[in-house]
């Protein structure tokens, strides 16, 4: 049984990511042994790095990224035992279009490149993960779009479809009651926020039809949006997580039409549903396939506001629906996104190639 290493970059380069947690190595049990969880800086590290005042920040995306972190990389790199499988998530090192540690893992190991952005979409963005392509073995990807994408730019190697898992069992099933008052969650990162804006009158329509609170889960610092009507901000943590979205009677995600959009997971999406909470999402891409197989939440086509209207305030209308819906996309996202059986998937494809 050969060894796994699955090698993960620094936690704020992490975006609500369950996979390469602690949690997926122990489902890759049953297939290699040893299973280890590479990190390139302990946590109390990244810790330290968060506390630096403003003034300072020229020097840690500066030349600390330039000096120490590279060290730290090549290090970890140097500790990952030969003549097994190691598994890289995005990048190691950001911006490195070399891709020169991820050259030495395929030296000595198996070399599996996990490509979970949507770079795809944007051509130039793509020549980022060129060199990580053509060193790889296998290049494993979330959505079926970045599989048709990664092949025709790749088609002599393997290229696997899996989708990403969920921790479901963050949301302890006996915290979703539903909030006795209409509830709505956006959550998702700061760089997401523009969503808020293109659902600016949308909100205040079905706000004028059924009056809700909308709660904005979202980064440490509380946004600069203008929106019609009240709204709550509350930092990202796990802890806020697992509190206020079970809670909401409907969470939404407003995505694009564009071809980017098309190849983007969905994973916010995802969270929703584990959390027994009714998606109400975009008609494209990835979340159309989750949403459809799952035959639990909304979509909406070509982002018509009236469709969105309309099914906001049918969610925000009745919490047994609520209840009821979101029961069945929590039933789905614990069969489907669970760790073993996300983990077979990848033990498959991995074996495939070595």
């Amino acid at each position: 049984m050969k060894s796994l290493a699955l090698f993960r970059g620094p936690r704020r380069y992490r975006s609500g990511d369950d996979a390469f947690s602690q949690a997926f190595a122990n489902a890759m049990t049953p297939y290699f042994s040893p299973v280890t969880l590479s990190e390139m800086s302990p946590p109390w590290h990244e810790d330290l790095l968060e506390t630096f005042p403003i003034s300072l920040m020229p020097f840690r995306h500066g030349i600390y990224n330039r000096t120490v972190r590279p060290m730290m990389i090549r290090d970890a790199v140097g500790r990952l035992a030969p003549g097994g499988v190691v598994c890289v998530r995005d990048e190691l090192w950001r911006g490195d279009a070399t891709a020169v540690f991820e050259r030495e893992i395929a030296r000595h190991n198996t070399y599996i490149y996990n490509y979970f952005d949507n770079w795809f979409a944007v051509p130039h963005l793509a020549q980022r993960a060129k060199v990580r392509c053509e060193l790889a073995e296998a290049i494993i990807v979330p959505t079926a779009r970045l599989k048709e994408s990664c092949e025709d730019s790749y088609p002599r190697k393997p290229v696997f479809a899996i989708e990403e898992p969920v921790d479901c069992s963050r949301f302890d099933a006996a915290a979703t009651e539903k909030a006795d008052v209409p509830t709505l969650v956006w959550a998702g990162s700061p760089f997401s926020q523009a969503e808020l804006v293109g659902m600016r009158d949308i909100l205040a329509a079905v706000h004028g039809v059924r009056p809700f609170d909308l709660i904005v889960l979202s980064g440490d610092r509380k946004p600069a949006l203008s929106l019609p009507i009240p709204w709550r901000w509350v930092p990202f943590s796990p802890a806020n997580e697992q509190e206020f979205i079970p809670r909401a009677w409907a969470g939404f995600c407003r995505l694009g039409t564009d071809d980017y959009a098309s190849a983007k997971g969905c994973y916010k999406t995802k969270v929703y549903m584990a959390a027994g909470t009714t998606p109400v999402v975009t008609d494209i891409g990835h979340a159309r396939q989750v949403l459809r197989a799952a035959g639990a939440g909304f979509l909406i086509e070509d982002n018509d506001p009236r469709q969105w209207i309309d099914t906001l305030v049918q969610l925000l209308t009745s919490r047994d629906t609520a209840i009821w819906e979101g029961g069945r996309a929590r039933d789905f996202a614990r069969e489907q996104f669970a760790y073993g059986s996300i983990a077979a998937d990848w033990a498959g494809a991995i074996q495939k190639v070595c």
